[in-house]
């Protein structure tokens, strides 16, 4: 089961990251066979200084315990990066990362098939 993990910056974190970002890597690294996709987000707001406003990441887990032992392990979250983290069960069913879609119209009617790219 895949869990997204939607994640807001405590503030401004630029010196917090840039201080934590080797540490947070190498811990990445330690888990990417867990890792569906993961990254920062820059600020959508043009005014707004910081080099990130937050960060989503997307665990592949057999319960959202596990995934939020994976999360809870990063530096990122020991330092105090993140304020708000919003947590919810993830279904990958269109776009590149699946290679397409997740079904295909038969007569009208919706069939599912097997996704090319997870």
């Amino acid at each position: 089961m895949k869990f997204a993990f939607i994640c807001t910056d405590n503030g401004n974190q630029d010196e917090t990251r840039s201080r934590h970002l080797l540490e947070h890597l190498r811990y990445v690294e330690s888990v990417l066979d867990k890792i569906v996709v993961a990254g920062p987000c820059a600020p959508s707001d043009e005014s707004d200084e910081r080099q990130f406003q937050g960060s989503i990441m997307v665990y592949e887990a057999d319960s959202e315990a596990e995934a939020h032992a994976l999360f809870d392990g990063d530096p990122y979250v020991k330092n105090g990066v993140w304020q708000k983290v919003r947590v919810m069960p993830f279904t990958p069913v269109a776009g590149q990362m699946v290679g397409g879609k997740t079904w295909r119209i038969e007569y009208g009617r919706m069939v599912r098939a097997e996704p090319h790219g997870l």
